[in-house]
């Protein structure tokens, strides 16, 4: 994992902590829930790369689902807003290019945390402005157990 995607997966790890029964503090491992993603095609792996396909099942009091994309705004520290009105409204207060600097001041800082909690609305950001055609679904887990593998699938990416 690239060191300037920690916090996120720190901040990933908390929300773990909070709504997983019995997670222990494991890295997430992350699984695609819906829809089924063609792995084959570019953006995944390397065109020509060997890869594997593992479907698993699991109970779902041992899964954290999250829109995909909005993930993107923990990773990359941006404000993820749900209209144009509150885009505008955060981008007014925030300083100018705040995801590189790091810091903001306290109270913006808990702004900013407290619209990632949205990752997990999947209705809320399905209805938003932010998203735009079909909506993936991602999905944590702390652990898989062999048993829980449904199927093994080798493909090559193209």
């Amino acid at each position: 994992m690239w060191r300037v995607f920690l916090p996120a997966y720190r901040w990933m790890r908390e929300r773990m902590q909070k709504q997983l029964p019995g997670y222990s503090g494991g890295y997430p491992v992350w699984l695609w829930h819906r829809p089924k993603p063609d792995l084959r095609r570019s953006g995944h792996l390397a065109k020509g790369s060997r890869a594997v396909l593992i479907e698993v099942l699991l109970p779902a009091d041992r899964i954290l689902l999250s829109d995909f994309d909005a993930w993107h705004c923990v990773l990359n520290r941006w404000f993820l807003y749900l209209s144009e009105k509150e885009e505008k409204f955060w981008e007014a207060g925030a300083p100018k290019d705040y995801h590189l600097h790091g810091r903001l001041p306290p109270e913006l800082e808990r702004e900013l945390k407290a619209s990632w909690e949205r990752i997990f609305d999947l209705k809320a950001i399905a209805g938003s402005d932010w998203t735009t055609g079909e909506q993936y679904i991602q999905a944590v887990a702390e652990e898989i157990y062999l048993f829980e593998v449904a199927r093994v699938k080798e493909f090559i990416a193209r």
